[in-house]
């Protein structure tokens, strides 16, 4: 397993509009890209679990390309909700992306590490494409500090179109 590169860090937050407006208007980062994902358009298992859960998803790449992500919780049943219940509503770091070379071959790596899968989820494209982004979120807080998330990208993926720009 080789980790190549930063995919992005993700912050929690109980108001991505207020995150997007901070991150924007005070600090100059931005455009940001705006989605709602739900069960029509992602899939995932939490512990293992089938679970249908709803959040707000922020996306901001930087000129490094690096990319900020922020989301909000639109229930409770989320590995996103738990964190901010743990840190008492604030914004903070939820998980680092880091992208590998093999996706399979990372993820039976992480595991044989005996550590926890917490999410596991794919995500739908836009329209008319057919393939979906895996990723599997690991619990490697008392290693790193934050949930580790690992990925694969087909080729051909495409995002589908964000619900809003900001700003």
């Amino acid at each position: 397993m080789r980790f190549t590169g930063v995919n992005h860090v993700c912050v929690a937050t109980r108001d991505v509009d207020r995150a997007v407006r901070t991150w924007s208007d005070r600090y100059g980062v931005g455009p940001w890209a705006l989605w709602t994902k739900d069960s029509s358009n992602m899939s995932a298992a939490v512990r293992g679990t089938p679970t249908d859960f709803g959040m707000r998803v922020a996306l901001c790449s930087l000129p490094s390309g690096t990319r900020i992500e922020l989301i909000e919780p639109l229930d409770d049943r989320s590995p996103y909700a738990e964190s901010l219940a743990r840190h008492g509503g604030a914004d903070h770091v939820h998980h680092v992306r880091l992208d590998v070379d093999d996706y399979a071959e990372a993820r039976e790596t992480l595991a044989g590490l005996g550590l926890e899968p917490v999410l596991d989820a794919t995500f739908a494209g836009g329209p008319g494409v057919i393939r979906v982004v895996t990723a599997s979120y690991l619990a490697t807080e008392d290693d790193l500090g934050f949930l580790l998330e690992i990925g694969d990208v087909p080729t051909g993926f495409a995002m589908p179109e964000p619900d809003g720009v900001y700003p």
